[in-house]
C-alpha cells in the first residue's frame, strides 16, 4: 500500500523517525487525557446528579444527546480530515473537549450552590456536555486516520489499538484522578481534565508534524453510512456499544440500589470497578492485541463471549467482587472489540478515505451511548438486573451474528504489503505543521 499521489505543485516533505515517534506519543497523550475524563464524568457525575434533583432517566439522556452530536459530527469531521489534513481536526477535538469539560463543571457548580435549578439548569448541562459530541468528535477520527495514514494493513490493528490502549489507559486512571481532585472540591476534576486537555493542545500545535497538506490529500469517493464495506462492521459496533454502554452508564446506581452503597461509598466501590474494568481492556489491547496479533475478525469473535460472561456475572450477583470480576470481563471483551471494528472498517477501504470510514465507526460506537439510556433506564426503573438481562442477551445475539457474517470473516490483513511511503522515506524538508 502506497501513500496518495500528491497533487502536482504541492510541497512535499517527510517527517523523520524521532518526529514520528513524537507525533505517535503525542496523540497517546492525547488520548490518555480523553479516557481520563470519560471515566471521570461517568464515576463522578451520578452521585451529583441526584443531589441537584436529577432522576436516573435524566443523568442518562445527559450522555445521549451528546452521543448523538457526536454520532452526526464524528464522520463529516473525519472526511473533511481526509481533504484538509488530520492536524487541524486534531487541535479542534482537543479544544472542545476542554471547553465542554470546562463549561460542564460551571454548570454543576451552579447547580450545587442553588443558583440555578429545574429545567434552566438541566438544559444548560446538556448543552454544555453536548459541545463535547459536536467539537470533540473532530479528534479521534483525525488521530486514528493519522495513525491509519502511517501503518501497513498487517499492522492497522496494533496502530489502531495502541490508541485504543491509550484511551483505556485513561479511562483506568480516570477514577482515581478524579478521586484525587475531588478532595479540592467535588467538580475540580472536571476543571483538571480540561486543564489537561488544554496543555495537550498546546503540545499537539507546536509539535505534531504533518507531511501532508490540505491540497495533498486525493478526493476519494466519499465514504457512507450504506457502504456496503462496512455495514457488517457498523453493525458490530453498533452492538459493541449498547452492550457496553449499559453497564457504564448504569453501574453506579447498580452499586447504590442492588449492592446497597450509600452515595458517597458508591463513588468509591465505582471507581475500583471501573478502573478494575479499564485495566483489563488495557490489557486486551496491549497484549492479546498488540503481541498476539490476532486479526480483527478473531478478535470480534471472541469479544462477544467475554461480553457473555461479565454481564451474566454482574447479573446473578449482589456482591462486590463477582460484580468487579464481571466488569473485568467486560472490560477484556471491549478491549478486543473496540480497535477490531475500527481496524476492520480501515482496511475496507482505500486510502484516502480512512477519515471517512473511521468517522463511521466512530459514530456508530457513540450510537450505543443514544440507544442504550432510554432501554436501559427504563428497565431499571422496573429491576436494577433487567438491563443486564439485555445486554446479555444481545451479546449471545452478537456472537451468532459475527460467527455467521462473511465480511467479518474476511476480515484479515494481508501479508507482505508495502508500508505506507512515509513510514520508510528518508528525512527531508519540514513537515508541513
Amino acid at each position: 500500500m502506497t501513500a496518495p499521489a500528491p497533487h502536482q505543485g504541492a510541497p512535499a516533505s517527510v517527517t523523520t523517525p524521532t518526529q514520528r515517534r513524537i507525533a505517535i506519543a503525542l496523540l497517546l497523550a492525547g488520548a490518555v487525557c480523553a479516557g481520563m475524563g470519560q471515566t471521570i464524568v461517568f464515576s463522578v457525575l451520578p452521585p451529583l446528579a441526584r443531589e441537584i434533583g436529577l432522576t436516573d432517566f435524566q443523568t442518562g439522556f445527559i450522555f445521549a444527546v451528546s452521543a448523538t452530536a457526536w454520532v452526526f459530527m464524528g464522520p463529516i469531521w473525519g472526511r473533511m480530515s481526509d481533504r484538509r489534513g488530520r492536524k487541524p481536526f486534531i487541535l479542534l477535538g482537543m479544544i472542545g473537549y476542554a471547553l465542554s469539560m470546562t463549561l460542564f463543571a460551571g454548570s454543576i457548580s451552579l447547580g450545587l450552590a442553588g443558583v440555578l435549578a429545574g429545567l434552566p439548569l438541566y438544559l444548560l448541562i446538556i448543552a454544555t456536555r453536548s459541545i463535547y459530541g459536536i467539537v470533540g468528535a473532530a479528534g479521534p477520527p483525525a488521530a486514528q486516520a493519522y495513525i491509519a495514514d502511517r501503518t501497513s494493513k498487517r499492522d492497522r490493528t496494533a496502530g489502531i489499538a495502541s490508541f485504543s490502549a491509550a484511551f483505556g489507559f485513561g479511562a483506568m486512571l480516570g477514577p482515581g484522578f478524579g478521586a484525587a481532585t475531588s478532595l479540592l472540591g467535588r467538580i475540580v476534576p472536571f476543571f483538571a481534565a480540561a486543564g489537561l486537555a488544554i496543555v495537550m493542545a498546546v503540545a499537539v500545535f507546536a509539535f505534531l508534524p504533518e507531511r501532508t497538506g490540505p491540497t495533498q490529500r486525493s478526493q476519494g469517493r466519499r465514504v457512507k453510512l450504506r457502504d456496503d464495506r462496512l455495514t457488517a462492521f457498523l453493525i458490530a459496533a453498533l452492538s459493541f456499544s449498547v452492550i457496553n454502554a449499559i453497564p457504564i452508564q448504569t453501574i453506579a446506581f447498580y452499586f447504590i440500589d442492588r449492592l446497597g452503597y450509600s452515595t458517597a461509598e458508591a463513588t468509591h466501590y465505582v471507581s475500583i470497578g471501573l478502573t478494575a474494568s479499564a485495566m483489563a481492556s488495557l490489557f486486551a489491547q496491549l497484549v492479546i492485541v498488540q503481541r498476539l496479533r490476532l486479526s480483527p475478525a478473531r478478535l470480534m469473535r471472541i469479544a462477544p463471549a467475554l461480553l457473555i460472561a461479565g454481564h451474566l456475572t454482574i447479573l446473578l450477583s449482589d456482591q462486590l467482587w463477582p460484580v468487579v470480576f464481571g466488569m473485568v470481563a467486560g472490560g477484556l471483551g471491549a478491549g478486543m472489540a473496540f480497535p477490531a471494528v475500527t481496524a476492520a472498517a480501515s482496511l475496507a477501504v482505500e486510502p484516502d478515505e480512512q477519515g471517512g470510514a473511521i468517522g463511521l465507526a466512530g459514530a456508530a460506537t457513540a450510537s450505543g451511548f443514544i440507544v442504550s439510556p432510554a432501554i436501559a433506564f427504563s428497565l431499571y426503573a422496573q429491576s436494577p438486573q433487567a438491563p443486564f438481562m439485555l445486554s446479555t442477551g444481545l451479546a449471545v445475539l452478537l456472537l451468532i451474528f459475527v460467527w455467521k457474517s462473511r465480511k467479518v470473516g474476511g476480515a484479515i490483513p494481508p501479508h507482505g504489503e508495502d508500508v505506507p511511503e512515509e513510514a520508510t522515506s528518508e528525512p527531508a524538508a519540514a513537515p508541513y505543521q
